[in-house]
């Protein structure tokens, strides 16, 4: 391997790595809920409808991928969202996943013809 294809696989393990850590829907749901503002460990657990203690293990993967930074007030610790510019990649993923179910529904309405 060349030294620029060694750079470009090092760039490609960093953007699987992002990937890997947004890869499970509570991840997801807490990421973009951290869209709208930064927002206590609690009331990310409300908003996914998880226990404290599971979304905190989210929480964590989230940390550790820099895709969450944090800051404590008092007892209370606070969750932002430190990579912004990925909400519009995952809008673009939500449109894949309505044209994909678009494509489905036309051929299940075409196999039960």
């Amino acid at each position: 391997m060349t030294r620029a294809q060694d750079k470009e696989m090092d760039a490609a393990v960093y953007k699987a790595g992002i990937l890997k850590a947004l890869a499970h829907p509570v991840r997801i749901r807490l990421f973009e809920a951290l869209a709208e503002g930064e927002r206590t460990a609690g009331d990310l657990a409300q908003i996914a409808g998880e226990k404290d203690a599971n979304t905190s293990r989210h929480l964590s993967v989230l940390k550790t991928a820099g895709l969450v930074s944090t800051r404590k007030e008092g007892l209370n610790v606070f969750y932002a969202n430190a990579i912004p510019c990925l909400i519009p990649a995952l809008s673009c993923v939500s449109q894949a996943v309505c044209s994909i179910a678009d494509e489905h529904m036309k051929v299940a309405a075409c196999i039960r013809k």
